[in-house]
């Protein structure tokens, strides 16, 4: 079969598909989905058929599969069921799979996946990799950045596209497919074939859709009135006319007599909510009674079929019925829905195609796809044309006489060509001027188009439903954007039609913020070919641009004093289309002017009219009018699309600014923009009045007119003029209608220059400065709060820099009216409205302002004291970068001299354009700033500004205007003092001016204008009021400036020069009159300033100044200030010489006290790194990892609630007793485990997260078995009747509340008493040597009183009761009394020991400083003995003979029985400690010598030795007598030779040590201990058998662990060595020795080495960007796409990979399914964050990774910007410790704060229903809100195979904790999941209850989240609803049978954030929807 008959058979096909029998006729809800289902497999399965040569490629297309069809009959035979076309990822190779070589990658990424960024190697942000592209060698040492792909954050990958990435990079997928050998039989696969097929389809889409215009809202509701019209006519011959008229035709399709079998389609609107469109179904009577499904349908689908009937007047109530209830439906018939269906499948089946893993086979598709789309479409002229239909029905939409007529509508025009668009292009004589309105432009009458199918496609997506939408989209940008060939062409096709597509969003799109503009803009124009085709195409596709959005801009404008000015939109507008279109069409131009790099193309006449025309209907556009009177009840929020449209002109404009200033530009362009823009500005009619004799000022008011905040023209416009010198700028501006000739008459420029008014431009700018600082003293408020942060956000952003230019356009004023000086200054007073004060119209009092005048002057002076010292705009600087560099400099010194900050707070404080190059703001900071390392486990590093720049800073410049003056003087100051208080006031600071020789030339005379007696008299008469009404309100600002005028003087005229005017008015005696007044009215730094002034004056004018100052105070009055001054050591009479003398002294000194301090700094320099606490900054709540944990210190038996300390209440502490995950099992024989030394702690990269099966199993044992129970305690003392009224009054219970000191979680009481350490007779060696027991400890306590006594028997009895004795288990045997507990207590005591122990481990010197430190700790362990002892006084010894757990099968997981026996036996046994360790290390060195000499009889040893040396094993060396001892052992026929004899006793001796030493280091704390009980004195030395221990080993830690042993035996045991403990355990037979213990025999062997969470990668980007070569344990090996997820959590203590679910408890599940119950700690690698997280009560908190970036960063922002961030060792120890101790529950509660106490009370059962609360995270500094950015959204992932009996199986199993716990994870989390959402604090209390019947109608239903099973016959329904009460119980049995989907449910919730819940209504929501279902607030 040929090409032809190929395409004619696949047009026949199509045609006809609705002739066949399967979808020939209507069908009902049920049978539609099979049909469904149906039609996308024959579709699927004849297209296959098509392109693969009728069959014969197949097998390469699907390798693996079989049974093709063999023909075009059998292809279409729908119940031919085999779908072969379904893609196994099993059957081809990953780099097969993803290889794209030829051609560039362009994947659309999926949900979950990540995006790569690199900072140097991408052009710019959009530049992105898929995980499959990104090569991480390519990048290292580079800024990578990774984001999730969410419905928000998409795109495709740029790999292989060469103007994305700066440098050539190399994808990961072809690299890994060079070593792939190919199938050498792969089919060359024919693109003529793929062509045919590919045009055919989309012919006939093209032609099904042009003929389907009743989903556009126009005619849709067309349509509808006149059905309505014609059934209330009951003319059933119309109503078949039309509907026959708009149905879809085609050559197969006969038109009928009596339309038939229709359908009502309902369409997604996108404004209504979930629950409104349901109620609208419901009124339509669909035929599926499941409504919800209906509703969600549309919701994912974009449309859903209401109803079908053959019987069209059966639809009609239903359709008008669901459109009056606000919905869009259309009368569809059944034919044309089955093509519709069809066409969607097309599209389906096309992308399906992408997907296909061969590479020849996506070479020809896509080549063919790219062809077929840019083709001209030539069936137009033969298609039908709906034309006449619609002129038949709806004549007045498409009127003759508009040119327009088919594009306002969206229809082709007659010819079914795209119609002619609004394309407009300036008149040549409208080129050199702006106009108020527009300029005079063309009216474009004819354009040619491509009229390719692309345009096609493009123009109708208005058309499409949402599911269509979105699979055209993804199948068209994503293929031609990545393809080299059709890139360009694809952006043409789109800027051709741009106008088109632009206003079918605007106007006629149903679902705009679905369009592929957007996409199209992203993947487009942000290619600079591309940009750079559309500035220069002779087509001018940019203005075409520009005006076809000025088009949709100017609909929206309107006239106000003659200028053109948008206004907020006041149509109905419910899709918020045009807020959409707005948003987009500033983007379109911000994105194409960031691609220019020659900015003279943008300067041109053409193309800088149109952008300033835009720009210019924002200038003034949303003015506001002070408001008088009532105060505002409500404020309208008006101003929010005025102010959001505004930054992005802004941001145009900034744009525009950064390639003029990095590309340079032609002066004579520059120039021409200049005259063009200041045509526009000038030529404005203002109104003046005439003031102070003939000066003509502008006339207005701000506080009584409207007034506008920002004006972006102005913007512009300076920045127009910075480039350029000022005279040349002036010269533009002066001669702006002058020509050439005129320019060169000398008199023509003097008239020129006495037309020009500068203020026509100016005074804007200044009416927006002065309507700021009005609103800053509060003389607005009764506009209410809006128009203050209106007046912050404009003041104080420096994105915007609109404040900044609006002063130096004031500074032009001065500069350039500098002929008439007094004028411009009246109209600044007159502006100010202080002119009438000035003239003295109006007293001081009497001003507009009233009594908030003096605020009012400290905003005039300091606006006036920015005028002239503000200059950086006129300084002048060698190059660009140096410009650059200075200004970031300054902006860091600004925001770093009030306090240190981290580097990320530093960034959001800077404008983004000095952040762009991260190395130069890197090398600016660290030349002005000093790091300070990070000492806590939450803070971050920060930068102190250095010492010396603290000089350099001015409190009055613009950098610091958010601060208030005299607060930033102090600390100025306090830095200048170096400390000193007293000197703090007499330092005088200094204006910062730039000196006159570093400016433009233009401006070195900017301070003229306070030079003049003008403003003398404005500062004379500030002066003369501030002293009569006794008001230093100003007066720090007035005196800085005066100082700033006389420097600005200094630099211009020479030091000695002093300003005439300021001795002619007496501003001395002023100065003079303010320093002698009384000490109350002005501050000590207002005297010091005008002292200081004064000083200056005399000194260079002494005779003036004198002369004046006696004028006015006589010279007694001046004498005795000479004298004062004298006194001070100033001696204002003193020659030049006598000046000089003392200067040089004054210097001497200076120099000798630099020298004495000399010694001071080298010994600052050389302290230890963590002594230099000044420079630390302090985190409240944050634990010092170097100084140690903090700990409230209270007096010892001190009621920490009543403070009393005299009560003979019996003191309790609280304490917290659970399972810990220490205890781990150990292979005597494997030398990684015993052989490895302890030195301190240390982190192993190369075994990252690599934990062993055992390990695994011993997590999952800890939190099982009763013996590996622990204390923790904060030792914080209670009277026990305290305690009962606390948890009361808190609604605790004695089993689960927090320590009301320090708010540590606690589960348990302990009661203790004071003990008495005298006349006792009792001592640790009397312990060793003699006896030990309760009965003799309880000598050391004080005497109880009978009443005492039986106090603490009951209290006794209530504790235990409430804790079960500690043991349920325990408490349940028979035969158990309490008196018994003391066991249990014992036993935790010693795993409590065993825990101190084995942390200890991980200190650097392991085996010297464990005794040492740790007070607490040891605190902990005396309360607990203490407690035992008092328990065994009052109640009574315990029943030894009770010993439930010495069982084989116990003792295999009690690893620390040996331990527990010794404790055991030392309190209850009677016997010498000495005695009972002796006997139990005889016992133990045996079992393990004997086993491993047995087991290693038959290996190789030599292998294993040698491989364990290599990894750092240390083997001792035996001695003769150890290797005789071990000798007997050997078995008699061991053939070994005699080395590996040797090799094998070495090993064996080593491990023996290895294993006793544990025990032995328990035993010397468990003596600490008792030391510590019987001494009075704390800081008693530690003796045993008169040996100082802490001292000696101190002194020996260096000794050999031979020695080390030998020692430890020598002092606790009877043996003096290990030789003689091996020796005594071989004489007699331990395994048939009666004598043993029971506790004692098999003992297993407890793990010797290091115990602490997983090991970590060096990196934690590693995880993020080499994911795959990291070879995580993964918990569920059927998670979707779990290869490319980085939405992954590590467990850090048995290093599992888990995965995001839907229901966001993902931790929980795996910590009760798989892992250590009680608690956990996870790493979540793409946040850098770890989630602390705690099973009971549930609850979380998130803390910072251990990964500090270079700056010293922790968490989000340590990664934010890709830096590359190392793990921390000081803090990963730490957090190992906190786990290693049983810290987490404590820290967690410590955190939480009130809200554990929540999650306590509801133990996370009422409030943690499927909720997405506020993540909670541990405190930091500079943690903001802005920190927490929102978690990505939640991932579908498949449910563990291997689940339980369900979510509540394990409600009634026998849990084996002591409290019942519910283990669902829907109930654990605390305020809700670990991960859960956005969401925010308990914001509904009724959602709870609807969350509630969620959960229950799961339990009802029996399904859980995604695919699982429950458990049959489990009845969970009934112990939950007992709490709610009988309604909604009665609710919930109603609702029993609901079929409730609880995972939706649960997505809804985790998907809202309750901060948008009440957006503006402009605010763009963006697409919500993707494929699954929304929340509730998701619209249609």
């Amino acid at each position: 079969m040929d090409t032809t008959q190929l395409k004619g058979h696949v047009r026949s096909t199509l045609l006809g598909i609705h002739e066949l029998e399967h979808f020939k006729n209507i069908r009902g809800p049920g049978d539609r989905t099979d049909m469904d289902h149906s039609l996308k497999a024959l579709v699927y399965k004849y297209l296959y058929f098509a392109i693969s040569d009728q069959g014969a490629q197949l097998p390469k297309l699907f390798p693996g599969r079989s049974d093709f069809p063999v023909s075009f009959d059998q292809a279409l035979d729908v119940n031919y069921k085999e779908d072969y076309y379904k893609v196994s990822s099993q059957t081809v190779s990953k780099s097969k799979q993803f290889r794209h070589k030829g051609r560039n990658c362009g994947r659309k990424f999926r949900l979950g996946e990540p995006l790569y960024r690199c900072q140097e190697c991408g052009y710019d942000d959009t530049c992105v990799l898929c995980i499959n592209c990104f090569n991480p060698k390519d990048h290292e040492g580079h800024h990578i950045y990774t984001d999730i792909c969410n419905d928000f954050t998409s795109g495709i990958c740029d790999c292989g596209d060469e103007e994305a990435w700066l440098s050539p990079l190399h994808c990961k997928a072809e690299e890994d497919g060079e070593d792939e050998i190919m199938d050498s039989d792969d089919a060359e696969f024919d693109e003529e074939i793929i062509e045919s097929v590919l045009m055919e389809i989309f012919d006939y889409i093209i032609d099904l859709f042009n003929q389907n215009f009743e989903p556009l809202p126009t005619f849709t509701k067309e349509i509808t009135f006149k059905l309505r019209e014609f059934v209330q006519k009951e003319n059933k011959s119309q109503i078949d006319e039309l509907l026959n008229d708009v149905a879809y035709k085609n050559e197969r399709i006969a038109t009928p007599e009596a339309p038939s079998n229709y359908t009502v389609m309902i369409y997604n609107d996108e404004y209504h909510n979930y629950s409104q469109a349901s109620m609208a179904l419901r009124q339509g009577v669909p035929d599926n009674i499941h409504t919800d499904l209906l509703t969600s349908r549309i919701d994912s689908e974009g449309r859903a079929m209401l109803k079908c009937a053959e019987d069209i007047s059966s639809l009609m109530d239903g359709y008008f019925a669901v459109q009056t209830n606000g919905l869009s439906a259309t009368m569809t018939s059944w034919t044309e829905y089955v093509h519709q269906e069809t066409a969607k499948y097309l599209i389906f089946w096309c992308n399906h195609c992408l997907t296909i893993p061969n590479p020849d086979f996506q070479h020809a598709f896509r080549n063919a796809l790219g062809k077929v789309l840019c083709d001209e479409y030539t069936k137009a002229s033969v298609s039908i044309n709906m034309t006449s239909s619609i002129e038949k029905y709806f004549a007045e939409k498409i009127p003759l006489s508009n040119p327009y007529r088919f594009l306002d509508v969206s229809l082709l025009n007659e010819k079914n060509g795209i119609p002619l668009g609004h394309h407009k292009r300036l008149a040549a004589s409208s080129l050199d001027q702006i106009s108020n309105t527009l300029n005079e432009y063309e009216q474009g009458t004819e354009r040619t188009y491509f009229n390719s199918r692309l345009q096609y496609i493009l123009f109708f997506d208005n058309r499409y439903w949402k599911k269509l939408r979105k699979e055209l989209q993804n199948l068209i940008i994503p293929t031609l954007s990545s393809s080299i060939i059709y890139k360009p062409i694809f952006c043409e096709n789109v800027v051709q039609i741009f106008n088109h597509i632009s206003r079918s969003i605007t106007f006629m799109d149903r679902e705009p913020q679905l369009t592929a503009l957007r996409e199209c803009i992203v993947q487009l124009f942000t290619c600079p070919t591309n940009a750079m085709m559309i500035f220069t195409h002779k087509n001018n596709y940019f203005t075409d641009i520009m005006w076809s959005i000025i088009d949709i801009f100017v609909d929206f404008c309107k006239l106000e004093n003659g200028n053109l000015v948008w206004q907020r939109v006041q149509r109905t507008n419910p899709t918020k289309s045009f807020n959409i279109s707005f948003k987009q069409a500033l983007y379109t131009v911000e994105i194409l002017l960031s691609k220019v790099d020659n900015p003279s193309i943008i300067l041109q006449p053409a193309e800088f009219i149109s952008i300033v025309t835009l720009c210019k209907f924002f200038n003034g556009a949303w003015k506001i009018k002070r408001k008088e009177g009532e105060h505002v009840l409500h404020e309208d929020q008006h101003f929010i699309p005025y102010l959001e449209f505004t930054t992005s002109v802004y941001s145009i404009i900034q744009t525009i600014d950064n390639s003029l200033t990095n590309h340079g530009c032609d002066e004579r362009l520059l120039t021409n923009a200049i005259r063009l823009m200041n045509s526009f500005l000038s030529h404005k009619s203002l109104t003046y009045k005439l003031t102070n004799g003939s000066h003509e000022i502008v006339k207005f008011s701000v506080s009584s007119e409207r007034v506008a905040f920002m004006n972006p023209i102005l913007n512009f416009f300076f920045l127009l003029i910075e480039k350029v010198p000022l005279s040349k700028a002036y010269e533009t501006i002066v001669y702006q209608d002058a020509s050439p000739d005129q320019q060169q008459n000398n008199e023509a420029y003097n008239d020129a220059k006495d037309d020009f008014d500068f203020l026509k431009i100016s005074d804007f700018a200044l009416r927006s400065v002065v309507l700021c600082s009005q609103i800053d003293i509060g003389f607005w408020v009764r506009n209410g709060m809006s128009v203050l942060h209106q007046a912050s956000y404009y003041k104080n952003n420096p994105e915007l820099n609109s404040y900044s230019r609006d002063i130096h356009l004031n500074q032009l004023a001065f500069l350039w009216e500098f002929d008439d000086t007094p004028r411009v200054i009246y109209n600044m007073l007159d502006r100010w409205e202080l002119l009438a004060w000035f003239n003295g119209e109006v007293s001081f009092k009497q001003t507009v302002y009233g009594d908030k005048i003096s605020l009012m002057i400290q905003q005039f002076l300091s606006f006036v004291y920015q005028v002239l010292t503000e200059r950086q705009f006129f300084q002048t600087f060698d190059s660009v970068s140096e410009k650059k560099m200075h200004q970031i400099k300054e902006a860091i010194i600004y925001n770093l001299y009030a306090k240190p900050l981290p580097y990320s707070k530093l960034l959001r404080l800077v404008p983004d354009y000095f952040t762009e190059n991260s190395a130069n703001f890197d090398a600016a900071l660290s030349e002005v700033s000093n790091f300070i390392e990070p000492r806590g486990l939450a803070d971050n590093g920060v930068f102190k500004l250095k010492e010396i720049f603290y000089s350099k800073i001015d409190p009055l410049k613009l950098l610091n205007l958010g601060n208030e003056f005299e607060s930033s003087a102090t600390i100025i100051k306090t830095h200048l003092a170096k400390g000193k208080k007293d000197e703090v006031t007499k330092v005088v600071l200094q204006p910062q001016l730039i000196s006159p020789k570093h400016m433009d030339e233009g401006a070195r005379n900017l301070g003229f204008f306070t030079k003049g007696p003008v403003f003398v008299k404005i500062v004379y008469k500030l002066l003369q009021t501030a002293l009569d009404n006794k008001d230093g309100a100003y007066l720090n600002e007035l005196l800085h400036l005066i100082h700033a005028i006389f420097k600005d003087d200094e630099l211009l005229n020479g030091k000695d020069s002093l300003i005439e005017c300021y001795i002619n008015l007496p501003i001395c005696s002023l100065l003079l009159a303010i320093i002698n007044s009384k000490s109350e009215t002005f501050s000590e730094h207002i005297v010091n300033k005008a002292d200081y002034l004064l000083e200056r004056m005399i000194i260079k004018k002494s005779p003036e100044i004198f002369e004046s100052l006696i004028t006015s105070f006589g010279s007694s009055c001046v004498e005795e200030y000479k004298s004062r001054k004298l006194n001070q050591g100033v001696n204002l009479e003193e020659s030049e010489r006598e000046k000089r003398r003392r200067l040089a002294k004054k210097h001497q000194a200076k120099m000798l006290a630099k020298f004495n301090n000399l010694q001071s700094k080298f010994m600052k320099e050389n302290e230890d790194e963590f002594d230099g606490i000044n420079d630390s900054v302090e985190v409240d709540g944050d634990i010092d990892m170097i100084t140690g944990e903090k700990s409230i210190e209270v007096n010892e038996f001190t009621c920490s609630l009543c403070q009393d300390d005299k009560s003979e209440d019996v003191f309790v502490i609280p304490a917290y007793h659970d399972y810990s995950p220490i205890f781990r099992g150990c292979d005597i024989t494997d030398p990684s485990q015993f052989a490895q030394p302890w030195k301190g702690f240390q982190n192993n990269a190369e075994l990252a997260v690599n934990s062993s099966e055992h390990d695994v199993k011993s997590l999952q044992d800890d939190s099982s078995v009763n013996l590996r129970k622990v204390f923790v305690s904060c030792n914080h003392h209670i009277h026990h009747n305290c305690f009962r009224r606390y948890i009361q009054k808190k609604r605790f219970s004695s089993t689960a509340f927090i320590c009301p000191l320090c708010q540590s979680f606690s589960n348990c009481i302990l009661p203790i008493h004071s003990t008495s350490k005298v006349n006792t007779g009792l001592s640790v060696d009397s312990f060793l040597n003699e006896e030990i027991s309760v009965t003799l400890l309880a000598r050391t306590l004080k005497t109880l009183s009978a009443v005492d006594f039986k106090n603490l028997i009951s209290i006794f009895d209530l504790v235990y009761s409430d804790c079960l004795s500690f043991n349920r288990d325990y408490r349940k045997t028979d035969g158990f009394k309490d008196q018994d507990t003391a066991l249990v207590l014992a036993q935790f005591w010693a795993n409590t020991i065993s825990m101190l122990e084995i942390s200890s481990r991980l200190d650097s010197k392991p085996h010297a400083e464990f005794l040492t430190g740790r007070e607490q700790k040891y605190k902990t362990l005396g309360n607990i003995l203490v407690c035992i002892i008092l328990q065994c006084y009052t109640m009574g010894l315990p029943n030894l003979k009770f010993e439930p757990f010495t069982a084989e099968n116990a003792n295999a997981y009690n690893y620390n029985a040996l331990f527990q026996f010794i404790v055991r036996e030392c309190l209850f046994g009677g016997r010498p400690m000495r005695s009972v360790i002796s006997e139990g290390l005889r016992v133990y060195a045996w079992q393990v010598t004997a086993q491993f000499l047995f087991a290693e009889s038959d290996k190789d040893i030599n292998e294993k030795y040698e491989r364990a040396s290599a990894n750092g094993a240390k083997f001792f060396p035996i001695n003769t007598e150890i290797n005789s001892l071990l000798g007997q052992l050997l078995l008699r026929d061991d053939n070994r030779n005699l080395q590996d004899r040797e090799k094998v006793c070495s090993m064996a001796y080593t491990s023996t040590l290895r294993h006793i030493v544990p025990t032995l280091r328990r035993c010397l704390i468990m003596l600490k201990v008792l030391h510590n009980v019987l001494e009075e004195d704390n800081t008693a030395v530690f003796t045993v058998k008169g040996v100082d221990v802490e001292s000696t080993l101190k002194l020996e830690e260096t000794m050999e662990l031979p020695a080390y042993v030998d020692w430890m035996l020598g002092l606790m045991t009877s043996y003096d060595s290990f030789g003689d403990l091996l020796r005594n355990a071989l004489r007699c037979n331990v395994d048939n020795d009666l004598n043993i213990a029971p506790m004692l025999r098999r003992l297993p062997h407890e793990h010797c080495g290091l115990v602490k969470l997983v090991d970590l990668s060096t990196y934690l980007n590693t995880y993020v960007t080499n994911t795959r070569e990291i070879k995580l344990r993964e918990e569920n090996q059927y998670i979707k796409n779990a290869k490319n997820r980085l939405d992954f959590k590590i467990c850090l203590t048995c290093g599992v990979k888990i995965y995001q679910r839907t229901d966001h408890h993902e931790m929980t599940r795996h910590l009760n399914k798989n892992c250590f119950k009680s608690f956990g700690v996870f790493l979540i690698p793409n946040t850098s964050e770890v989630c602390l997280i705690l099973t009971n009560p549930p609850s979380h908190i998130f803390i910072s990774a251990p990964y500090l970036n270079s700056h010293g960063e922790t968490g989000r922002n340590a990664m934010k910007r890709g830096d590359l961030t190392t793990l921390s060792l000081k803090r990963y120890e730490h957090l190992n410790r906190l786990w290693i101790n049983n810290e987490i529950p404590g820290y967690i509660s410590r955190v939480m704060g009130d809200e554990f106490r929540v999650s306590i009370l509801s133990n996370g059962f009422l409030f943690a229903f499927n909720r997405d609360p506020r993540i909670r995270r541990a405190p930091f500094a500079g943690r903001t809100t802005e920190d927490e950015d929102d978690d990505d959204g939640a991932m579908d992932d498949e449910d563990d195979e291997d689940d339980d009996a369900g979510a509540f199986g394990d409600y009634y199993a026998e849990d084996d904790r002591d409290n019942d716990v519910l283990d669902d994870e829907r109930f654990i989390g605390g305020m809700g999941g670990p991960n859960g959402g956005a969401g925010g604090d308990v914001r509904d209390f009724f959602q709870i209850f609807e969350n509630f019947r969620n959960v229950m109608g799961e339990a009802v239903e029996g399904e859980g989240e995604g695919d699982e099973e429950r458990e049959p016959g489990i009845n969970f329904t009934a112990p939950l609803i007992q709490l709610l009460g009988p309604p909604l119980r009665r609710a919930f049995n109603t609702n029993a049978g609901a079929n409730v989907d609880s995972d939706a449910d649960a997505d809804a919730d985790a998907n809202t954030d309750p901060m948008q819940e009440e957006q503006p209504e402009d605010d763009d929501q963006g697409d919500r929807d993707g494929d699954q279902g929304d929340d509730s607030r998701t619209v249609f």
